[in-house]
Order: structure tokens, then sequence, then C-alpha cells
């Protein structure tokens, strides 16, 4: 049968939440045809061994490649677009452990609108404790205790661990997935406002390219064009791209309903591991600055810089939209800079 999705994910040390990511895929419903295919971007944990073991028990298409040097997710999910055949491309985290209704949602969606890009921003920041990491911080720690403490999954004995111990087992997953709801954290990762201001697509609707679950047909990544591999991790590789589609048209569209949860890992998983190249700075170079979401964006070093301001952002964008007239264009460049800099 002919393959309808390919969910890529690209994986660097995430062994444990990678196999009940996999394993959740298991668990869809009606699903059309589809593959998974995992990139193995130089992991140095146990990666590569449980990859290796579960291609050969995968319910469903199942491929890997494996990066010899680490080159950043945008690279990795490249390599996965190559080798995709199917008519729409998932991009899908290795800690995102999907619900059954996540490709049939993707797929419901693509029926109804045509010639677009599917989000699952804002909804994909609920949080879910699948594993308790030794290296979880304090605060981390104590999030995880309140959350859990309520479905008496949590044992104070985590405290004292020095290995990685699982919550959710693959068992648990696979044949007890009700499990799965009562591992939800307390906090979701995006708050109301920030929500809001994603859901406003009359400003800037191309932050809502973020990888963590989307998708898009392979036939607009082929007339778009590919992840810039100049950006790397934390530098906006998505964003850049995002950025491409929507001036090239593409409607952006929200699934207004959570699909799938983040699997919580310690926060300095997230730390950058090279000097980033600046995707505003990209972006000025391929459509210059007359947009003044490009302009404007010069303001903020890295896309883990702007996700704290997007408000900040967004109220910029408006008020240079709104108050243009007859003013000189240079000078009100000039002032919304001074402005956002020392906001």
């Amino acid at each position: 049968m002919e393959i309808l999705f390919s969910v890529i994910i690209p994986v660097h040390n995430r062994a444990e939440q990678l196999l009940l990511t996999l394993i959740s895929f298991e668990k869809q419903i009606n699903p059309q045809p589809f593959e998974v295919i995992v990139i193995n971007d130089s992991s140095t944990d146990q990666t590569s061994e449980v990859i290796n073991n579960y291609a050969a028990k995968a319910p469903y298409s199942f491929s890997f490649i494996s990066l010899e040097d680490r080159k950043g997710p945008g690279v990795a999910r490249n390599a996965g677009i190559q080798k995709a055949v199917g008519k729409y491309i998932i991009f899908c985290d290795a800690d995102f452990l999907v619900l059954p209704n996540f490709i049939e949602t993707h797929h419901h969606l693509h029926l109804k609108h045509k010639k677009a890009v599917v989000s699952g921003t804002p909804y994909c920041y609920k949080g879910i404790y699948s594993l308790y990491f030794p290296s979880f911080s304090n605060w981390e720690s104590t999030i995880m205790k309140q959350s859990l403490i309520r479905t008496r999954l949590w044992k104070d004995t985590y405290f004292k661990s020095t290995e990685i111990i699982p919550i959710l087992t693959q068992e648990d997953v696979r044949n007890n997935f009700d499990k799965v709801y009562k591992c939800l954290s307390l906090y979701d990762g995006m708050n109301d406002t920030l929500r809001n201001e994603f859901h406003d697509l009359s400003i800037a609707p191309w932050l809502l390219f973020i990888t963590r679950n989307l998708s898009v047909e392979k036939s607009a990544l082929e007339e778009i064009g590919q992840f810039d591999e100049r950006l790397i991790r934390g530098s906006g590789e998505d964003w850049e791209l995002g950025y491409r589609f929507y001036r090239n048209g593409y409607q952006f569209v929200i699934i207004d309903k959570e699909i799938g949860y983040h699997q919580e890992h310690p926060n300095e998983y997230r730390k950058p591991f090279k000097t980033m190249v600046s995707f505003s700075g990209l972006l000025a170079e391929k459509f210059g600055e007359d947009d003044p979401e490009i302009f404007l964006l010069s303001i903020w070093d890295s896309s883990d810089d702007l996700w704290q301001d997007i408000q900040i952002y967004k109220n910029m964008i408006r008020l240079f939209k709104g108050n243009t007239g007859d003013h000189n264009l240079e000078q009100m460049k000039y002032l919304l800079k001074r402005a956002c800099q020392k906001r």
C-alpha cells in the first residue's frame, strides 16, 4: 500500500524517550499508511542500540539513518526528507509522545486545507513525566513531584537515584495507555498570553513553524527548499524555513488540541552545541530588510531569545504596520529598533 505520511524524527542522546515515542506510533487509530524515519545525529548514549533493536519489530514501515558527526536537527531532517516516500512529511521530536489520533488529525486538516502548513503549536507544550532523571534540577524535581503525587506515581526514593528511572514503561504505552494521562505535568510550557499570540495569524504566522509537531506536503519542500544547513539547534532553522513558506503564500493551520505530550527532561539538554548563526541575518541576506518582520528580528540573537519576547516582537510589528503613514521609513526603523533595545 502506498505510503501517505512520512514521520521524520531526528535524535541526539534521547534513547529512552525515543523508544516510548516510537511505541506511541503503534497506537494510531484509523491510520493512513505511514512510515517513521529516525535520523541518529551521532548520539553517544544507547540510541543506536535502541534503534537497531526496534527496527526488527516495528509494526509500521520503519527506517533509520546514522550521521557520523553531529550536524544538528536541520541537517538530520533534510536527510530524512530525502529518504521519505510519503506525500506528506510530519516533523516530530524524539521526546514527543504522540496520542492515538496524531496522524489522523494531520490527515484531516490536509484534506480540508490545500497548500497548508499544519502546526501543532501552540498545543504541543504540555509536559509528561515518562522518566525521572537524576540530573533534574531541584526546581524540576519539585514540579515532577507535585505533578505525580496526585496520581500516586511519585516516590521520594527517586531523589536518591543516580540512574534514569522509567515512570512509563514500554508495556504501559502499548497496553495501558491510560497511564499516560496520569503522568502529565501540572504545568504547560505555553501560557495563555503566548498562546493567544500564536493564534493571531495576521502577524508573523510563520512563527507556527515549529518542528515538534508539524506537517507539510513533500512537494512543498521541493518547491520552497529544505532547512538551511548553516542554522543549527536554537538558532531558528525551523522559523527560517517557515518564513520562506509564508513568503510563498502558504496557509498556516493550527491543530487546536493536544495530540501529543513533550516528555520532560533536564533543561540542560536544550543548550546549543555550537556557535549559532543568526537566522534573522540569513533572512535579511535572502530577502532584504524591507519587511519589518525581518528588520525587527535583528534585536534578538537567536530563536531561543525571541521565544521569551514573542509578544513584544508582534506588538512592534503591529505598531509599525499601523503607524507608517507618511513617516520616513528609515526614521521609523531607527526609532523602533531603539525602542526594542530599551525594552
